[in-house]
This record gives C-alpha cells, structure tokens and sequence, in this order.
C-alpha cells in the first residue's frame, strides 16, 4: 500500500521546468522579472518576507543559455536574485570593457563602430578575467556534483565543443548515465555557455576528469540554444516518472524591437557592414529566441495535457529603448532601461496570470511557481 501510494505521488506531483534565455548583459532584465514576479506573489498571499527569496527550489530541472546559464546556475546553487542583480550592476563594466557602440544613424556613431571593429580585429572586445571574478564571488568553487547533492535541484547548459564543432550540454549527475560533467566547476559551465564570438575568448577548460590532461574551448551555446525550450522539454521527457506532467516556465532576455529597415544593396555586406561579425551572433541569437517558442508550443499542444508551457509576456519596447539593449551595453542608461522593462515586464504578467476572467490552468501552474518560497538567508 505505501509503494502505490509513493507511486501515486510521483505521478500526480508535476515535474518543473525553468528554461532561461542567452542575450548578454540583458540577463539583467531577466533576473528582475522573475524576481519581482516573486515579490508581488508573495505580497499576494502575505508571506512575512520577501526578498532573499528561494525561487530554485521550485523546480526540478533548470536550463539556461549564456547569461540564462549564470541565473540557472545561481539558482539552483541556491543563490538570491538580489544577489546576481548586484552583480549584472556593480560588474557591467568591468566585464564588458569595450562594448560596441550604441547605434543610431548618426556620423560620430558609425566612426565610433569603425574603430571599436579595428581595435577588435585580432582579439575579442573583452577579457574573460573580469567575468570569472564576478562568478567566483557568488559560485566560490562548487562543482556541478557537489552543488546536486547539496541542493538536488537539476541543471542543463548548453554550449559548443569547439574543436569538434558539436554542441555539449553540461549537466548535473540527475540520472545514472550522467556523469562525464561531475567535476567541472559552475564557474566554467557558466563561462563555457558565455562565450560568445567576438565578444569574448572562446573559455579553455582542462578536462577534470582523472587520467586526462587535455583542455576543451568553449564556445556560446547561444549559438544553437539561445532560447533552450527544446532542451528542457527533451531532458524532462527523458526523466520523468511515468505518467507526470511535466510543466515548463520559459523566460527571455526582451530583445525589444530589433527589426531593421534594409534595401537591395545590403545583400552584398561585408565585414564592415556586419560589423566585424558581431551582428552575426546577435542575428544568431533572436532568431532562435524567437522561433524556438513557436516550435516548443506545437510539440506541447501534441502532448497535452501531459505537457504545459508558460512563456512570460514581454513588455513593448520603444524604438529609443530598443537601442540600450544591445548584448554588451554597459553604461548606465543601458542598466536602467532593462530593470525599467523587467519592472514593466511583472505588471504586464501579474495583471495576466490574475485576471480573475482569464485564469487558466497554466496561469495556476506558473502563480505557484512563485508562490510559498523560504527565504534563503532565515535558512542559512
């Protein structure tokens, strides 16, 4: 009788999934989103605190892609938003030294671009040094093993063997075939997802594994998985006790308006007009973000009610904003906009997801995913 009733228990309880977007310094929009989204629920139900809050612990398994790799990391490793808040903040300059200059049509605009390409040609724009301290501050020197145990809350982070050109998804021991990743440590995984092509270095990682002296370069995952829907469905689907429903909450990084206005000749650009390939990855990178929701809704539609998946709203972005959200903008403007349409982003959602009108079972399932969280510091 207890065997069916613990049967009966894995099956009913869902198994979650968090999947959390690439798109460089904007990672600061996404950490204050789902932040805030935490407050504002805990408010709701009149919870005593609300900061510091455990939002990790409400998921099984966690995804994330470049700076969605460094939120995934930091929350499943049990690590308040405030805290990476402070970090995207306090450490924005320093880890992008030379960001690409914000555009617009102006002259001074495009001989600013000039030069950031040819002082960019041999080298990437940023040293890898500044990040790793930022992530050391916060991760220490944890390993992906270490922090299951501890926490026995799954990760999956995709990224780019770069000498074999084939993607590698770095992942916590959450089944018995997974193993080769045990020793690496967060800080690597999180550097080997963000390593994005001319930004920064490809990440050199020498293997920890006993018996093997050869070191693996990293490349951004962001390349294949910027949006990692498709990864969490397929690593869920894989883990699942027969018969649970497996519910996912996706989150991006608000790319805002990216749309260009292009005539015939731009079909002959060269290096210059892609600027030194930097437009390349960022072109890379939205069109995943926008496309791989689209095709995570229809495999899920094939698959309900098994299957749920919650993607949050993204706010409307002006044409001015829009230019502060480039994947390295620094200044403090840049930072400023992305916490404003974090902010604006939880209105949008906690006015959709309480809409009295229009609640759904999936408007429940991601409320509970904020909802009832301890708070990490009374814990410690």
């Amino acid at each position: 009788m207890s065997n069916q009733f613990l049967t009966l228990t894995m099956a009913t309880k869902p198994y979650r999934v968090l999947c959390l977007d690439g798109g460089g310094i904007r990672g600061l929009y996404t950490a204050t989103v789902i932040q805030q989204m935490a407050v504002r629920v805990a408010r709701m139900s009149g919870q005593n605190h609300e900061d510091n809050l455990d939002l990790g612990s409400k998921f099984d398994l966690i995804v994330g892609t470049s700076t969605g790799s460094i939120l995934a990391v930091a929350l499943a490793a049990g690590h308040p938003l405030e805290e990476v808040i402070r970090l995207y903040r306090e450490k924005a300059s320093l880890i992008f030294q030379r960001p690409m200059p914000l555009q617009d049509e102006c002259f001074g605009s495009k001989l600013r671009t000039l030069v950031w390409i040819a002082r960019n040609l041999f080298s990437p724009a940023n040293e890898s040094t500044p990040l790793r301290s930022a992530l050391e501050s916060v991760l220490k020197q944890e390993t992906l093993k270490q922090m299951y145990k501890r926490r026995n809350i799954a990760i999956c982070i995709p990224t780019i063997d770069a000498a074999s050109q084939k993607a590698w998804v770095f992942k916590t021991p959450h089944g018995a075939r997974l193993t080769r990743d045990n020793n690496y440590q967060l800080i690597d995984v999180c550097m080997a997802s963000a390593a994005a092509p001319v930004f920064f270095p490809m990440h050199a990682v020498k293997s920890p594994n006993p018996g093997v002296s050869i070191s693996h370069l990293f490349v951004d995952g962001g390349l294949w998985g910027n949006n990692p829907i498709l990864v969490g469905l397929v690593e869920a689907l894989e883990f699942v006790a027969p018969g649970q429903r497996i519910e996912i909450l996706s989150v991006g990084t608000c790319a805002g308006n990216r749309a260009k206005t292009l005539s015939e000749t731009d079909a002959n650009r060269g290096s210059w007009q892609w600027r030194g390939g930097s437009d390349i990855v960022a072109l890379s990178l939205e069109a995943q973000a926008s496309v791989y929701p689209y095709l995570a809704r229809k495999l899920v539609q094939a698959m309900s009610p098994r299957v749920a998946l919650y993607r949050l709203i993204e706010p409307p972005v002006s044409g001015e904003e829009s230019k502060h959200l480039a994947l390295d903008a620094n200044d403090p403007k840049s930072l400023d906009v992305l916490e404003m349409l974090g902010q604006r982003a939880t209105d949008l959602n906690m006015s959709a997801l309480t809409n009295s009108s229009e609640r759904s079972t999936e408007h429940e399932m991601v409320l509970d995913m904020f909802s009832n969280l301890k708070n990490l510091q009374e814990e410690k």
